[in-house]
């Protein structure tokens, strides 16, 4: 197997992504589409490079690097790479899911672990399905070990289920979501739902959306996603240039003059990804904005022909509420055995247990 690690900007990287995605047919945060707007957004001092695996002269997996000096504790350093990410909060803050390495085959991460130089001790793939850890976590290769940070639902729906049910979507739903879903539907009363066109609608439903997601956000004392201006040029960018390719879903849910929600998805590979969205606040508490946007956004889509509707990752009870079916992410990492690394799962053991036992002592001791 021979790696070659290259400069993102080269010209031969985009035809060596195409080419794999053909075969592979990934999710959209791992088209070309997104990844072009990525680079192209990315400050040149956070460029990753891309790691190509090839045999025989054909390539059989790529991914994009990112590479950083971590400290943890103030005593660990750790040289990081990041599959498909940068290491760095300001630009992962784009939360892509469904990661990994982009391979018409299984087995792509442990042949990149092998291949590596050894001038790393931590490879992180955050997000990624739960298979692609599976067999690497059963036989990691030689002086390496596999470590599950974190793991969540990723609740989808399945449209083929959709389509095949005589009641529609609804009649598909939990009794109790049912009947909230209904009864928001009537407080409601004559709904209009818009699904933009061109660009220019798409930006025009985007900046709306924008606004009512903040103004959420802020109302709860936080910030929100697209305070960041960097986070809003990446989107702005992805619409410009990739809506009139199909990529991309704007829609907007209107009851009389007032919005009630926007919604921003994406579609590759026959499934469309719930990104982000932003509801107004009707008078009446019983119109459920959100509820309402995702159940026309999931007939639309089962009318387009997608296959899923997938609500990515976070155990909301909304998604739960709506979903047919359920996988999970996980955030993981190999790591090359070192003895820093042991020594840290046993400080990291011995607190959890004092936590344990003090949590333990303290219940006793209420009267």
């Amino acid at each position: 197997m021979r790696l070659e690690l290259l400069d993102a900007h080269l010209p031969r990287v985009e035809s060596i992504w195409r080419e794999l995605e053909a075969r592979a047919k990934p999710s959209y945060f791992l088209t070309w589409g997104w990844m072009e707007n990525w680079l192209a957004c990315l400050p040149r001092r956070e460029m990753p490079q891309l790691a190509v695996l090839s045999r025989g002269g054909k390539t059989i997996a790529a991914c994009f690097l990112g590479r950083r000096r971590l400290r943890r504790h103030g005593l660990i350093t750790s040289r990081a790479l990041f599959v498909n990410n940068t290491g760095l909060d300001a630009y992962d803050e784009l939360c892509l899911e469904h990661n990994t390495m982009l391979a018409d085959g299984g087995g792509a991460l442990a042949a990149l672990v092998e291949a590596l130089p050894p001038n790393w001790d931590e490879l992180y793939v955050p997000a990624a399905d739960e298979s692609v850890f599976a067999a690497i976590a059963k036989a990691p290769p030689p002086g390496t070990r596999v470590r599950i940070d974190r793991e969540v639902a990723n609740y989808h729906v399945d449209l083929d289920k959709v389509r095949a049910s005589s009641g529609g979507y609804v009649a598909l739903l939990g009794s109790s979501t049912r009947a909230q879903l209904r009864k928001a539907q009537r407080h409601a009363g004559d709904v209009t739902y818009e699904v933009a066109t061109d660009a220019k609608q798409a930006l025009e439903i985007y900046g709306e959306m924008v606004a009512l997601h903040q103004r959420t956000w802020r109302e709860r004392g936080q910030a929100g996603a697209f305070a960041d201006p960097w986070f809003d040029r990446f989107h702005r960018r992805l619409i410009e240039q990739r809506f009139s390719l199909g990529e991309l879903q704007l829609l907007r849910l209107r009851a009389k003059d007032l919005t009630l929600g926007c919604l921003y998805n994406f579609v590759g590979a026959g499934r469309v990804l719930f990104y982000q969205c932003g509801f107004g606040t009707p008078a009446d508490k019983h119109v459920r904005p959100g509820y309402l946007c995702h159940a026309h956004a999931i007939e639309h889509s089962a009318k387009q022909g997608h296959a899923i509707y997938d609500l990515l990752g976070g155990d909301a009870r909304y998604k739960r509420s709506l979903a047919t079916d359920e996988t999970r992410l996980v955030w993981g990492r190999v790591q090359r055995k070192r003895l820093v690394f042991s020594l840290e799962d046993r400080a990291r053991e011995w607190i959890r247990k004092r936590r344990d036992q003090q949590a333990s002592l303290a219940a006793k001791s209420e009267p």
